[in-house]
């Protein structure tokens, strides 16, 4: 599992345009560039916010990436709202 890979991802995709167009194209085609596991790269590519949260994806990524994916508000917090405590997240 790459962790750092998943997050810096998400960072780059944040601020890249091009990367954003080539996810909607072919989101599998858009992880290939980086260290992910292919469980990694499919939760990328579905929006799988409890999957991601799950492997230690940092919610201040999951939120803007959520916004990416076009995941409505209730819905980011439907899927987290469960795992909520699972995870000690220390600065």
């Amino acid at each position: 599992m790459s962790l750092y890979g998943m997050q810096k991802f998400m960072f780059v995709l944040k601020k890249d345009k091009s990367l954003q167009a080539k996810f909607k194209e072919d989101a599998q085609g858009a992880l290939g560039s980086f260290p992910l596991s292919q469980p990694e790269k499919d939760a990328l590519a579905a929006g799988d916010l409890a999957a991601l949260y799950t492997m230690g994806v940092h919610p201040l990524l999951l939120a803007p990436y959520s916004r990416f994916m076009a995941i409505p508000r209730p819905k980011y917090q439907t899927a987290l709202d469960p795992l909520r405590g699972l995870r000690v997240l220390r600065s």
